[in-house]
């Protein structure tokens, strides 16, 4: 099975669109991607692929290095051959569609009954869960995304990010904690604006 697949590097910002072989199948070894569709000369971020994460490229997402990123790449013909004695490849790649494709419905329901700090409660109630923390206040939460990357995700801009989020740090919801950490306070309100409740628009 390895002999199928090839190391391929990619520079930040650069794009698997410009790949020769636009039908692939790929493995995340190290760095990160953004995956997002392009509508409207708009792009809208629907994830961000870490180390082992899988995914194809001939579907309509397209694939940005957000940093130096490292991937294993196979052609689909080729891992398609394979994938009967393999079962776990066809599980992986299933797996990975799917959180693409719940990615694209949270960022659907946001961007449709959400302003900006409903979006970033809603992100940050996601990180907790994610990491198996408990919603309670004086919890730490890694948040594994920066204002630029939060931002491209829930469909604003960095600078309304920022804004809110210091905005929410004074009215009490958090505390920042260190560098891609925050501490929980009044949970309640972070529910609130979750929910859609207690929003202004932004």
């Amino acid at each position: 099975m390895q002999a199928a697949f090839r190391a391929v590097t990619f520079q930040r910002g650069q794009r698997l669109s410009n790949l020769e072989d636009t039908d692939s199948i790929f493995i995340v070894r190290t760095g990160r991607l953004r995956a997002f569709l392009l509508a409207f000369d708009r792009e809208l971020s629907l994830a961000y692929l870490h180390r082992g994460d899988m995914f194809s490229t001939h579907t309509r997402v397209q694939m940005e290095a957000s940093e130096v990123t490292h991937l294993l790449m196979a052609r689909r013909s080729a891992i398609e051959r394979i994938s009967a004695d393999h079962p776990a490849l066809q599980h992986a790649l299933i797996h990975g569609l799917a959180r693409i494709l719940g990615q694209t419905i949270t960022l659907l329901e946001d961007l449709a009954f959400h302003h900006a700090r409903g979006r970033i409660a809603r992100y940050i109630l996601r990180s907790a869960a994610h990491a198996g923390i408990g919603i309670e206040g004086g919890q730490v939460v890694p948040l594994s995304l920066g204002m630029e990357d939060m931002a491209a995700l829930l469909g604003t801009t960095r600078q309304t990010v920022s804004t809110e989020f210091n905005a929410m740090i004074r009215e009490g919801a958090f505390s920042r904690e260190r560098r891609g950490y925050l501490r929980l306070g009044d949970v309640a309100l972070l529910k609130n604006w979750a929910s859609g409740e207690e929003t202004r628009l932004a």
